[in-house]
């Protein structure tokens, strides 16, 4: 698999389309491999943050959509909203597994789409990532003792990209009493075919799910 380092040609394509505050912050989604994934417990808004690895230097701030039939989550370049970067929402309302379309507010160019697995996530959860056209292209799979997590939630959980095939980064919760907090690494995810913002969105996505979740309990 070629882990040559940038962003190829299309991705090259896609930014130069962006407007220029939007088109700034491209670069990032390339250069930061491991991050911070922060969820504030206290916000009125499910809301997430994105920090380097440092959790000094903010990279991107989400919010959810509140009173939404369907999921509706915005991603900005910072808590100010000014700059809207990705939008993942739920194609449709009457579906257990869900199926969230990423797109790209800029151009409104599809990205790609998350599906979870419906039930075969009861067990260890999972999530197709799919392309433009709704082809599987990866997944996140979650690893470790899954199955002891549905009775004890309070043990964090573990998840492995994979983009056909190969793993190509982690997502791991850190234990917390209070707070919520992850570590992203995609440092192997570099100059494929499936646009790294995916990787992205799918944290994001896997934040909000358990807040969610964490709501209902």
């Amino acid at each position: 698999m070629n882990y040559a380092q940038g962003p190829n040609p299309q991705q090259q394509q896609q930014q130069a389309m962006m407007p220029y505050q939007a088109q700034g912050m491209a670069q990032m989604w390339h250069q930061q491999n491991v991050m911070l994934c922060k969820r504030k417990i206290l916000a009125i808004a499910p809301t997430f943050e994105i920090f380097d690895a440092t959790g000094q230097q903010p990279i991107v701030f989400c919010q959810e959509k509140l009173f939404k039939i369907k999921d509706d989550i915005r991603i900005f370049s910072d808590s100010s909203k000014k700059v809207e970067l990705l939008r993942i929402k739920q194609r449709n309302i009457m579906d257990w597994a869900g199926i969230f379309d990423v797109t790209d507010p800029a151009t409104g160019q599809k990205l790609g789409a998350w599906k979870r697995k419906g039930w075969r996530s009861f067990a260890r959860d999972e999530w197709m990532m799919c392309d433009q056209n709704d082809q599987q292209v990866g997944r996140i799979i979650e690893t470790g003792t899954a199955w002891i997590r549905r009775f004890f939630k309070f043990i964090p959980y573990t998840f492995n990209f994979e983009v056909m095939g190969q793993p190509v980064g982690t997502f791991n919760q850190a234990f917390s009493f209070i707070g919520y907090k992850a570590m992203m690494d995609i440092t192997p995810w570099q100059g494929l075919h499936v646009d790294r913002r995916m990787a992205f969105a799918g944290a994001l996505l896997l934040m909000a799910i358990e807040a969610k979740e964490d709501a209902n309990r």
